[in-house]
């Protein structure tokens, strides 16, 4: 126990009794703000002085507050730790709640772990690009924060060996595929409104289809089609692949606006329609 405002050494100290409220939180380390809210949520309430009215603690004090920081450092709310604070054993029904604690630190724990790997990935995209449109970042982190759930819905409709060059990815090329659909948001609206043989969009569209070949460890747009699990001709896996879309899209935002994705969509038309027949003509 460290020493007192009144000057008492330790030993002085350990035979002391009583404390006041200041020089209780001093020998504690909690604020005495915090001891006034322990106080009236009814967790840890200390005696009143009947002359003066003033909290008086004691050494019984001191443990119950130590038994209310344990239970926070396990990360239990005060409320859970409220339940606890009158029982002088504790029992195996305590398993239960250490084992809820568990779960819910081991899911906190991933959750900040995703934090920190998109916290990275994005400085990575800000030091290199140094201005990043808004609707753009929006997106892309949306995509970080949510790669298991597109993994997830991906299962049974991509083919398992896509899947695993898809997922899991290394950091570094994470960064090199979001600084590539970086690359090709800005040239979108760059060139929004070009005709799909102008030199620069075929330049955009040879890039782009570069990088989702890299990606799926692919060689041709052909084989492209060919990622699916599910016969694509079939109305019922049609209607699959539409809601995965459709999911995918729910959980990560457009950052184009309508006109552009429909400019898009036409101009990939006609890139692709030229491609595919050059590709049936060598086979």
């Amino acid at each position: 126990m460290i020493k007192l405002s009144s000057g008492k050494g330790i030993e002085a100290d350990m035979k002391k009794e009583t404390f006041s409220i200041s020089e209780f939180a001093k020998s504690t380390g909690v604020s005495v703000r915090t001891l006034h809210y322990y106080d009236e949520k009814n967790i840890l309430k200390p005696k009143r002085d009947d002359h003066t009215g003033h909290r008086v603690y004691e050494q019984e004090d001191m443990i119950q507050l130590h038994k209310i920081m344990t239970m926070k450092f396990l990360g239990m709310s005060l409320d859970e730790i409220k339940d606890y604070m009158q029982a002088n054993t504790f029992d195996l029904s305590f398993i239960d709640t250490l084992r809820l604690q568990e779960s819910k630190l081991i899911k906190d724990r991933e959750q900040i772990d995703i934090a920190l790997d998109a916290i990275q990935r994005t400085v990575y995209l800000l030091e290199n690009e140094k201005e990043v449109d808004h609707a753009v970042l929006i997106s892309l982190l949306a995509s970080m924060q949510n790669e298991k759930k597109q993994e997830e819905l991906a299962k049974g409709i991509i083919k398992d060996d896509v899947m695993k060059k898809m997922f899991p990815q290394t950091a570094k090329e994470k960064m090199i595929f979001e600084q590539g659909l970086l690359t090709f948001y800005k040239r979108v609206r760059a060139h929004f409104g070009k005709s799909a043989d102008d030199p620069e969009v075929q330049q955009m569209l040879d890039d782009f289809y570069r990088l989702i070949l890299e990606v799926v460890g692919m060689d041709s747009l052909k084989e492209l089609t060919d990622i699916f699990s599910l016969n694509i001709e079939d109305k019922e896996n049609e209607e699959r692949i539409e809601t995965y879309i459709q999911e995918i899209e729910r959980l990560v935002p457009s950052p184009i606006t309508e006109e552009e994705e429909a400019w898009l969509e036409q101009i990939t038309t006609d890139y692709v329609g030229p491609l595919w027949d050059e590709e049936e003509g060598e086979n």
